[in-house]
C-alpha cells in the first residue's frame, strides 16, 4: 500500500513503539527499492502478493495519524482515515490494517464505496482481497435499484453477495421511511435478486401484511423472476388478478408468461416473446388462451352472446434480413371470435396494451383496429436499390363474421416490380414502370390470377426559371386467368387502358432573417400546381372484380391548387461540437380542387355532387413549430353551399411540467361519423396529477368511453386511483407504485419515472 501521511503529530509512545515504527518505515523504504522505485502497497509487505488481481490498482491510505507495528505487521490510522483503490474507497475515524491477513478493522462513521454502491456502519471487519466482511448495525445502498438495506448484522459473503439478520428493505430515506419490508433473514445478490424470509410489509409504523417468502430485484438489468401482479374488477369479468413471470432467456431474447384469473371467466394463460438478434432479426410475439367458464345468462345481461369455450388471440410482428439485401416484415393477427377484443380489454391481453407494446418495441402496430372483423396477417419481402423495387406480398384476412369467411378474398401472393422515374443517358425522356402479378383465392366465389403492367414516359420541359411543364403518357395492360364461380365466362380476360397526364408547376421562395427563439432564418415557399388527366371510357363489366384496379373509371378532369410552407433554420452543435444548421418545417398548407371536363366521368377519385362539375375544395393544414404543439387539420368544403363533408382534426399540446392535451375530431357526411376524442393530463402540483379521457359520438348522442383518474407521487411511493366507464362495463382502479418494486394494482396509465439520489 502506498502510504501518504497528510500530517503526523508527536505522540507519547514507548521507546519500543518508536523503534517499531522506525523499523516499519525502513522496511517500507527497502521494499520500495525492490520495486524499481515504486511506492509499496501494504499487501506487498505481506507474503500473499498474488491475492489481488493484477488489473486492480494498489491500495493507498491517508490519515491524520499513521503508525506501523512491525511485529504484528499492521498499520494503525486515526482521524480522517481514507483508504482507496480505483473506484473503491473506505472512510473511517479509526482503522487497523493487517498486512498478513489483508484485513481492515474499521470504527467510527465507516463508509465503504464500490462504484456507486456504498455500505455504512459503526464497526466493520473487512477483507480487502476478497471484498467480504461483517458490519455491525449497518446500511447498504444498491444504486442500480435504489434500494437501501439496513440490518442489525450484515455479512458480505462474496463480491456480490450479502446476508442480513433482523433488518429492513426500502427505497425511501432509511432514517424515516414511508414504507419498508421488515425481514428476519435476507440474502441479496447484486445484479440479481433479493430473497427475504419471514417478511412483513409496513406503511410507516403500520404493518399491512405478512409473507413467509418474498423476492425483489436488486438492479434494473434483465433478470428472470415473478413481476408484481395486477389487480382489477369489472362488471363483465368480475374480480381479477394477473401474475406475470419474466424469463431472461439470454441477452438477445426474453419472454413473459402470465396467468390471469377472472372471477367470471376462469384463468387465461398468456405469453409474450421478444427477440433482437443480428441474424434472426427482431420480433415480438404474443398469445393468450382461455377456456371460458362464463355464465351465458351473465354474458347476455352484459350485452354479449356466448361465442365458444376456446377463446384465443395470437398476434406478432417480426422484421428480418435475408441474403441479397432483402428485407422481410411479418405480421400476424388471429382471433378466435368477433367479441374477444371487446370482452377482454384489460391487462396484457388488451388491444391498447398490445399496440403500446408493439409501438415501443418495433414502431409498428396491429394492422386493423379492434372493431374490424377481418383480421389481417401479412408477409412482405422487399429489395430496393437506387431506382428499382421488387416485392413479395402475401396477405390473409381472417373474417370473424363466419357467414362471410368462405367468400373473403385472400391475396396469395402479390409479386411486384417497380421502376421510379429514370433518365436514360442521351435521352430527354424519363420512364417509369409499375407492374404486379397477384393470385387471389377464396373457397367460394371468383378467384384467379391477374398481371398488371403500367409503363409511363415523361418529357419534362423547363419553360422559365419558375415554371416546369411535364407531360406523360402511360398504357396499362391487364391480363386475367379466372376461375369463375359459374362457367358462363371465359377463363382468360384482357384490358388495355391508356392515360395522359399533363402537369404544370412552379416554386417560388424567399428567405427572411429571423432572430428569435434561436431561429436565424425562415424560408417561405409557395408551390402552385396544375394537372390535366385523361382516361378513356372502357367497358370493364366482363372483368372479375378483385380490387379497385379492376374498375378504373373514365377520367377527363383538371386538378389545381397550391401548397405553401415555412421552414426554420437553427444553428446547433453536432456530435463533434461543430456548428451545424438544423432545419424544421414549421407549417404547411395545401389547397386543392378538381373540375370535370366531362360530366359523364365516373372515377371514384373525383368526388363531386350529382350532376356537378366542381369537386369539393380540400384544405390540409399541418403545424409543428416545436415539441409543445402538433396540429393537423383536414377539411373538405362544398363550393356550392359551403357545407363541410369531412373533418379530420388532431391536436396535441404539451409543456415541460407534463401538462398535456390531446384532441381528435372526425366527421364524415356519408358515413354517419361525428366523433370527438379528448385526453387531458394536468400537473396540479409537481407531485399531483389528474387525467381524463372521453370518446363521444355526436351523431349517436352517446359517450362510448370516459375515464377519470388522479395520481400522487411522494418520494419513494405513489398512488393512482381511477374510474372507467365503457358501454355497460364499470371499472374502478387503484394502484400503488413503490420505487424499486414497481406497481401493485390495476394501473392502466404509465410513464412516470423517478431517479433516486441514494447518496449518504
Amino acid at each position: 500500500m502506498r502510504v501518504r501521511m497528510r500530517r503526523h503529530r508527536s505522540t507519547a509512545r514507548t521507546k519500543q513503539g518508536s523503534i517499531a515504527a522506525a523499523l516499519g518505515w525502513l522496511l517500507i523504504a527497502a521494499l520500495a527499492g525492490t520495486c524499481a522505485g515504486a511506492e509499496a502497497s501494504f499487501l506487498d509487505i505481506g507474503e500473499q502478493q498474488d491475492v489481488v488481481a493484477s488489473d486492480r490498482e494498489p491500495w493507498t491510505i491517508q490519515a491524520d495519524t499513521l503508525s506501523y507495528d512491525a511485529k504484528a505487521k499492521a498499520y494503525l490510522a486515526e482521524g480522517n482515515v481514507f483508504i482507496s483503490s480505483g473506484d473503491r474507497s473506505i472512510k473511517a475515524d479509526w482503522a487497523r490494517l493487517d498486512s498478513v491477513e489483508q484485513r481492515a478493522e474499521l470504527a467510527g462513521n465507516v463508509t465503504l464505496r464500490f462504484g456507486r454502491d456504498w455500505l455504512q456502519g459503526e464497526h466493520v471487519i473487512w477483507n480487502l482481497d476478497t471484498e467480504t466482511g461483517w458490519v455491525d448495525g449497518g446500511t447498504v445502498y444498491f444504486s442500480e435499484s435504489g434500494f437501501y438495506v439496513r440490518g442489525k448484522n450484515i455479512t458480505k459473503t462474496g463480491p456480490s453477495q450479502y446476508e442480513l439478520q433482523e433488518g429492513i428493505i426500502t427505497s425511501c430515506n432509511p432514517d424515516d421511511p414511508d414504507w419498508t419490508i421488515r425481514t428476519r433473514d435476507l440474502r441479496v445478490k447484486v445484479g440479481g435478486r433479493g430473497v427475504a424470509k419471514h417478511s412483513s410489509f409496513w406503511a410507516g409504523p403500520i404493518p399491512l401484511f405478512y409473507t413467509p417468502f418474498a423476492v425483489f430485484p436488486v438492479n434494473r438489468e434483465r433478470q428472470s423472476g415473478f413481476l408484481f401482479p395486477t389487480l382489477g374488477s369489472s362488471s363483465l369479468n368480475g374480480f381479477g388478478v394477473e401474475v406475470p413471470y419474466y424469463w431472461a432467456i439470454r441477452q438477445d431474447m426474453d419472454a413473459t408468461f402470465t396467468a390471469h384469473y377472472m372471477e367470471e371467466r376462469g384463468i387465461m394463460a398468456g405469453m409474450e416473446y421478444r427477440i433482437r438478434h443480428p441474424k434472426w432479426g427482431q420480433g415480438i410475439w404474443m398469445v393468450h388462451y382461455l377456456d371460458d367458464q362464463a355464465d351465458k345468462s351473465h354474458l347476455r345481461d352484459e350485452g354479449y352472446p356466448f361465442e365458444q369455450s376456446d377463446r384465443y388471440w395470437v398476434r406478432g410482428s417480426h422484421t428480418f434480413a435475408l441474403p441479397h439485401e432483402i428485407e422481410g416484415f411479418l405480421s400476424l393477427d388471429v382471433v378466435s371470435d368477433r367479441n374477444f377484443l371487446k370482452e377482454f380489454e384489460r391487462g396484457s391481453v388488451g388491444f391498447d396494451e398490445t399496440n403500446d407494446v408493439l409501438r415501443r418495441f418495433s414502431g409498428r402496430e396491429i394492422l386493423n383496429d379492434k372493431s374490424v372483423l377481418s383480421r389481417e396477417s401479412s408477409l412482405y419481402l422487399v429489395r430496393r436499390n437506387d431506382n428499382q423495387l421488387m416485392s413479395f406480398d402475401t396477405r390473409y384476412w381472417d373474417n370473424l363474421d363466419r357467414s362471410k369467411d368462405e367468400r373473403t378474398l385472400q391475396q396469395l401472393p402479390r409479386i411486384a416490380y417497380d421502376i421510379t422515374p429514370t433518365h436514360p443517358m442521351l435521352s430527354p425522356f424519363y420512364y417509369s414502370l409499375e407492374s404486379a402479378g397477384v393470385h387471389y383465392w377464396r373457397p367460394e366465389g371468383d378467384k384467379g390470377t391477374r398481371f398488371d403492367m403500367l409503363p409511363r414516359i415523361y418529357y419534362p420541359v423547363h419553360l422559365w426559371p419558375y415554371l416546369v411543364l411535364e407531360p406523360s403518357m402511360g398504357i396499362r395492360t391487364t391480363l386475367y386467368s379466372v376461375d369463375w364461380d359459374d362457367s358462363d365466362h371465359s377463363p382468360t380476360k384482357a384490358r388495355v387502358l391508356p392515360d395522359v397526364v399533363l402537369e404544370l408547376s412552379s416554386r417560388m421562395e424567399r428567405v427572411y432573417a429571423f432572430n428569435r427563439w434561436n431561429i436565424t432564418a425562415v424560408q417561405h415557399v409557395v408551390r402552385p400546381e396544375f394537372q390535366y388527366e385523361w382516361i378513356p371510357d372502357e367497358d370493364q363489366d366482363d372483368l372479375p372484380e378483385f380490387d379497385r384496379i379492376d374498375r378504373i373509371g373514365n377520367r377527363h378532369a383538371l386538378r389545381y391548387g397550391f401548397s405553401t410552407f415555412l421552414i426554420s433554420k437553427r444553428m446547433i452543435r453536432d456530435a463533434n461540437n461543430e456548428p451545424a444548421a438544423h432545419y424544421l418545417e414549421l407549417g404547411r398548407l395545401r389547397v386543392t380542387q378538381a373540375f370535370k371536363l366531362d360530366r359523364s366521368s365516373d372515377d371514384d377519385l373525383l368526388q363531386t355532387e350529382a350532376g356537378k362539375r366542381f369537386s369539393n375544395v380540400d384544405f390540409e393544414l399541418d403545424l409543428t413549430p416545436g415539441s409543445w404543439l402538433n396540429l393537423s387539420y383536414d377539411v373538405s368544403v362544398s363550393p356550392y353551399d359551403y357545407s363541410t363533408t369531412r373533418h379530420d382534426l388532431a391536436l396535441g399540446l404539451r409543456d415541460s411540467r407534463n401538462n398535456a392535451l390531446n384532441l381528435s375530431y372526425r366527421y364524415r357526411e356519408d358515413m354517419d361519423l361525428d366523433e370527438i376524442i379528448s385526453g387531458v393530463h394536468l400537473a396540479i402540483r409537481p407531485n399531483l396529477f389528474i387525467y381524463t379521457y372521453h370518446d363521444y359520438s355526436f351523431d349517436q348522442k352517446e359517450m362510448f368511453e370516459e375515464s377519470y383518474g388522479v395520481y400522487y407521487q411522494h418520494g419513494c411511493w405513489g398512488i393512482r386511483m381511477g374510474y372507467k366507464e365503457e358501454d355497460e362495463d364499470r371499472e374502478f382502479m387503484l394502484a400503488f407504485t413503490l420505487l424499486g418494486l414497481g406497481q401493485v394494482g390495476t394501473g392502466y396509465v404509465s410513464g412516470f419515472g423517478f431517479s433516486p439520489a441514494g447518496n449518504p
